[in-house]
């Protein structure tokens, strides 16, 4: 199930009311990331636990847009007109000073592979974000109860020097199927601010889209495959010669068989000559075809 997350390019030091009409200027004012249910590690580098505030679930809504008038009410059947959620604001430039700031904490708590995504990421904010960053969190199904959440995920880039602090994100980087810029950063929502960037996309291509790495053999697995090959190797191929050849043995065979018979009336005697020419005639083309050195 899809619980988007949003970090939001924002003009306003807050999030937008709809009681006062401020989302229809909202959107396409900079740039955006999402994350589906959780918070990437990246944004949360952007962030301190002083920037967590609240917003109404109602000022989702513009009381004057048409279009989300169902939605409003719905809204204000589930949770009434005062009910609110946290979320996370601060202004680019105190952003991009925790980012220079906890730059190599974080890169020596996850590993310098993950260094260029990082540098992105901050490139991308000074460039394409407005003059204040928005963690919007209402698409999570505890949103009203996330504040705990959000406090922990924050104390978190506090103690980067615990081994432990990220022990759940090295694992799941780890997976073999991991995307780690998604993991750390989010994927972009706009087409004018692409993220991923052309260059992260081949640094770190999408391992779950490639078929997984083959096992190296065992020693016994290679000996057996030595074996398997070299008696490949050793076999004739079979031809129009051998054919014919047990074509004819088969005949001689079957003209013993019947010359027995005829000679001696005998049943026994026909199947007894019959095995004899079959049996010597096997073993000479055996030992014609032989092995091939």
């Amino acid at each position: 199930m899809s619980h988007r997350v949003y970090l939001s390019s924002s003009n306003l030091p807050r999030m937008p009311e709809g009681s006062r009409n401020e989302w229809r200027g909202f959107f396409g004012s900079g740039g955006e990331l999402e994350a589906n249910a959780f918070f990437p590690l990246f944004w949360r580098a952007l962030f301190s636990e002083n920037d967590i505030r609240r917003a109404r679930f109602i000022d989702e809504y513009d009381v004057d847009d048409e279009a989300a008038s169902v939605d409003r009410e719905e809204c204000l059947e589930d949770f009434g007109p005062d009910a609110t959620y946290p979320y996370l604001a601060t202004d680019k430039a105190s952003a991009l000073e925790r980012l220079a700031s906890r730059r190599e904490p974080i890169m020596a708590a996850i590993g310098e592979r993950y260094r260029p995504i990082y540098t992105a990421f901050a490139a991308m904010i000074a460039r394409d974000f407005g003059g204040h960053i928005l963690l919007r969190t209402i698409g999570l199904p505890d949103a009203a109860d996330a504040e705990p959440w959000l406090r922990t995920d924050l104390a978190l880039l506090e103690k980067l020097t615990d081994k432990n602090a990220l022990a759940d994100l090295a694992k799941d980087l780890a997976r073999h199927d991991a995307d780690p810029v998604w993991l750390l950063a989010g994927n972009g929502t706009s087409s004018t601010s692409p993220w991923p960037t052309p260059e992260l996309k081949a640094l770190f291509s999408q391992p779950h889209k490639q078929g997984k790495p083959p096992r190296p053999l065992t020693p016994k697995q290679i000996e057996k495959l030595d074996r398997e090959q070299a008696a490949k190797r050793n076999q004739k191929p079979a031809g129009w010669l051998d054919s014919a050849l047990e074509w004819l043995a088969a005949l001689a065979a079957a003209g013993a068989a019947l010359g027995a018979y005829g000679f001696t009336q005998s049943v026994w005697l026909a199947v007894l000559a019959f095995l004899a020419v079959a049996l010597g005639l096997a073993f000479a083309l055996i030992k014609l075809r032989g092995p091939r050195f």
